[in-house]
């Protein structure tokens, strides 16, 4: 082997106080704003605009060096960066405060690039805010990202120190790529090995509220038509065998049976026993994966009707899937509803608490219910014909599609008494009007109401065979109490015409501030592409999250178990992680001595030299330098002295001195073209020398 003593020069030949190079603080520069950019959207509106103004000195300075702040100057500024930090968040520690003093003091550190240390200081650091974002996003999409900013961070390192033969950017590239690729067998090593915490994130200070979405357990005019434009993922559900028809996705959330005139709140329905009401029939059962977002809430979303209680979960009496604890986390869960129903009854006091009314009814409201209940004429016994309860709620429904009302996410402001002015006045809302009002009036006609929140339909992704339910999926439907049916589902909203459906407001929220998706039925090939490639994308979101975020330590265990370790528990974990890292890092170590040999032109001519002198009875020892190897061939075989000696004038000092060049390289293949050494007889102190050397 080479001796190892001959590297260390080029380490000593990098000086501490080196000054960088001009195209160095750029790259720095502009990796640290790339590194940046993501995270601006966490960080508070004045600390993004204090790091957007530091990154623009800096930026100018490169062309107009008099525009750096001197010494003073960066003080004052390292101050304001503090100060704005406090401002923002009332404290630097914690995950916001934390984060922002992070950045904020990186991006000050930019100022102040006198040195490569300095650039080798803020890289570093770097690394640690790129980490740091993790925190708040853990998408694949970020996870790539954020990859691509670590792939360039190695590479200005890389160029920075000059080692590893690697003179520029672009042979720094292939040098950091090379290390990345090298480093991917050891990642997931320890990725699949490392013992995981079992306990979760907010114990260590992390505020697990951040993130959190969806809609709330109340309902008033306007929550729901927030999320109509809000294009985040509520959860992704796949069905064991098929999917229902999208008129039958109706994903039952949270129940509201109280109303005090303006909002509809949970309430809790009387029961002795904390059971599920019971299902008198059930048919057409369905069985399905849900992958469901943190809503810090206890419900959990299930298709209309729920009849399985997955782990940890519990069906309450008006059949919500509870959670034994608030999600607060990715959550996984199977479950079976049946599309087709029939509920028992409740006792008075249900009926009671689906029947009261608030205070603000007012006559004309009444009148309404009547006029549907006694439409006029009399019976064949001469007294006045009154309608049952279906078929109160079928004339209900027919009011809502015959007269002019109308859906749309920016119906006008509502007063005190939103039902009466919505039903007799504006005519214009979103579903929860529709279902507000329409279980009001229900109420009013004696029939037991109640109203559900959850989501409608959801989006087929056919890359990743499951359906995308997003908040501008949420709905409010109605149940309501019929005679010898028990409770049934009545979506008063599809019950408007759809002529009079109003599809440009939703298109121009869309467009303003969420993800736009594309209605098929106007879309041309553009659009069917970029909707081909979103559902890509969700695709390799959702298998990221399966097989990565979702590796937990219950994972682990199933893995020891299946590999028959189970009883060693983390010890056989441990054991399994030393051993796996050690074939792992001896496998990258065979593989680089290989490549080293094979991949380094002047090893490769040196190897040639080796095997053609081994050739004829003269190897070369395993500890033998080239210096040492050179002198032992010429003392055994002088006829070859000059031959070899040339050759080692000229490789010697491009091995270990400066860098090879072509003309070097090309020079070393004639010298060895023309060598052709031949066997003879080898002086006897030779022989007796290699013998020696190699124990016989």
């Amino acid at each position: 082997m080479h001796k190892t003593d001959s590297i260390a020069p080029k380490i000593d030949r990098i000086p501490a106080d080196e000054r960088p190079e001009r195209h160095q603080i750029l790259w720095t520069t502009l990796l640290v704003a790339a590194a940046c950019a993501p995270f601006a959207r966490y960080l508070d509106g004045q600390v993004t605009a204090f790091l957007a103004l530091i990154l623009a000195i800096r930026l100018v300075a490169l062309h107009r060096p008099a525009a750096l702040p001197n010494r003073r100057i960066r003080a004052l500024l390292a101050f304001a960066g503090l100060g704005n930090c406090l401002a923002a968040y009332h404290t630097v520690t914690g995950q916001d405060g934390g984060s922002a003093l992070l950045a904020t003091m990186i991006v000050l550190k930019l100022l102040e690039l006198d040195t490569k240390r300095d650039l080798r200081l803020v890289l570093i650091l770097l690394g640690f805010l790129s980490v740091v974002q993790f925190l708040f996003d853990e998408s694949f999409q970020l996870t790539f990202y954020l990859g691509l900013i670590a792939l360039g961070l190695v590479t200005l390192l890389t160029e920075l120190n000059g080692g590893l033969g690697a003179a520029g950017l672009r042979p720094a590239l292939r040098v950091s790529a090379r290390l990345a690729l090298q480093a991917i067998p050891l990642t997931i090593v320890l990725f699949v090995l490392f013992p995981r915490l079992t306990a979760p994130l907010w114990s260590l200070g992390i505020d697990s509220s951040r993130g959190l979405m969806g809609m709330s357990d109340s309902m008033e005019p306007g929550n729901i038509s927030e999320l109509a434009v809000n294009g985040e993922l509520a959860f992704r559900a796949r069905f064991a065998d098929r999917r229902p028809d999208s008129n039958q996705l109706y994903w039952r959330g949270p129940v509201l049976w109280k109303m005090d005139g303006r909002r509809w709140t949970p309430g809790a329905p009387p029961s002795d026993r904390q059971q599920p009401a019971r299902l008198i029939e059930s048919s057409d059962p369905i069985e399905y994966e849900v992958v469901m977002e943190p809503t810090k809430q206890r419900w959990l979303f299930a298709l209309d009707m729920p009849v399985s209680e997955p782990e940890g979960t519990a069906i309450s009496p008006d059949h919500q899937l509870l959670s034994n604890q608030p999600v607060t986390a990715l959550k996984r869960y199977n479950a079976r509803s049946v599309l087709s129903y029939r509920t028992a009854e409740p006792d008075e006091r249900v009926r009671a608490l689906a029947l009261a009314l608030p205070d603000n009814v007012t006559p004309r409201m009444r009148a309404l219910v009547e006029d549907w209940r006694t439409p006029g004429g009399n019976g064949s016994d001469g007294r006045e014909e009154r309608a049952d309860d279906w078929t109160l709620v079928q004339r209900a429904l027919a009011h809502f599609n015959r007269e002019n009302f109308y859906y749309t996410l920016l119906p006008p402001k509502l007063g005190a008494n939103p039902a009466d002015e919505f039903l007799f006045e504006t005519r214009s809302g979103f579903c929860e009007h529709y279902a507000g009002s329409f279980a009001l009036l229900m109420r009013i006609a004696g029939i037991p109401s109640r109203i559900v929140l959850g989501y409608l339909g959801g989006e087929t992704n056919e890359f990743g065979g499951y359906t995308i339910v997003r908040q501008s999926d949420a709905h409010a439907w109605v149940e309501v109490l019929i005679e010898g049916r028990g409770w049934v589902r009545v979506d008063p909203t599809a019950a408007v015409d759809p002529s009079r459906i109003d599809n440009r407001v939703a298109t121009e929220l869309l467009g303003a501030g969420a993800s736009v998706r594309f209605d098929l039925g106007e879309a041309a090939a553009l659009a069917r592409w970029m909707r081909d490639l979103r559902l890509l994308g969700d695709t390799l979101e959702a298998t990221w999250q399966n097989w990565v975020l979702d590796f937990s330590a219950q994972d682990q265990r199933r893995l020891m178990d299946r590999l028959g370790l189970g009883a060693w528990q983390e010890y056989g974990l441990a054991v399994l992680m030393v051993l796996a890292v050690s074939l792992t890092l001896g496998g990258i170590l065979l593989v680089l001595m290989r490549e080293r040999t094979e991949r380094d032109p002047l090893e490769r001519l040196y190897a040639r030299l080796c095997r053609r002198l081994a050739g004829v009875g003269l190897p070369r020892l395993p500890h033998e330098g080239p210096g040492d190897y050179g002198r032992r061939i010429a003392a055994a075989r002088p006829d070859l002295a000059t031959d070899v000696g040339g050759f080692l004038a000229l490789y010697v000092p491009a091995r270990y001195g400066e860098r090879s060049t072509p003309e070097t390289l090309q020079r070393l293949s004639n010298l060895l073209r023309d060598f052709q050494p031949k066997a003879q007889s080898v002086q006897s102190a030779f022989k007796g020398k290699v013998t020696a050397s190699n124990g016989g």
